[in-house]
């Protein structure tokens, strides 16, 4: 079950330099990632307003990008954004797709909102033949560069609908029990993972 949909601060539509600058760095990793994957195809769970896919599409233009979201309305305006993908509405936990349908998944800031992370991961190790890719915000740097902008006070730094919390170790640990750890890698805010199917 997800706690919240989209996303209270659009960091992609954003003009502060600093944040830009974070974007921007957290879009060439992606790109590199998706450059060296020998892969065909991609599914990305989770995919919010369909940036994600957007950044991946700008430099595999030969990749067969599908995309899911629990919102009829954020898929519809992914969908809007990067045209060349398939979309479709479903939960991260139920995908209607047989099992080894993509060389990569990817949940790019999903499982910190879903109650169940192991219901996601457990789909995505289901229907990846090949990757995966998993981002999350570090903690506690998240909450704390929070606090630092004066945000989300009452809640320690907490961004609204964040449940689950990782540090690289656990983020490490608990992708580790569904595939194999590949690359782990600190973008600040955030930690990478590269995951295969063992």
């Amino acid at each position: 079950m997800y706690v919240i949909i989209g996303h209270y601060f659009n960091k992609h539509k954003s003009t502060n330099p600093f944040v830009r600058t974070l974007v921007r760095r957290y879009q060439q990793i992606l790109q590199h990632f998706a450059r060296l994957l020998p892969v065909k195809s991609v599914l990305e769970v989770g995919s919010g307003e369909g940036y994600i896919l957007t950044y991946i599409r700008e430099v595999r233009a030969d990749l067969y990008l599908v995309g899911s979201d629990i919102a009829f309305e954020i898929v519809r305006e992914a969908r809007l954004r990067e045209p060349t993908a398939a979309w479709c509405v479903a939960m991260g936990e139920f995908l209607p797709f047989a099992d080894y349908s993509f060389d990569l998944v990817i949940a790019c800031e999903v499982l910190e909102h879903v109650t169940e992370p192991r219901y996601v991961l457990q789909e995505m190790r289901r229907l990846s033949k090949g990757f995966c890719i998993i981002t999350v915000p570090e903690e506690p740097l998240w909450r704390i560069l929070n606090i630092l902008r004066g945000q989300y006070l009452r809640n320690w730094g907490n961004t609204p609908g964040h449940i689950h919390h990782w540090s690289r170790k656990g983020i490490v640990q608990l992708v580790g029990e569904y595939f194999k750890i590949v690359h782990v890698m600190r973008v600040f805010p955030w930690i990478f993972v590269l995951a295969a199917v063992d």
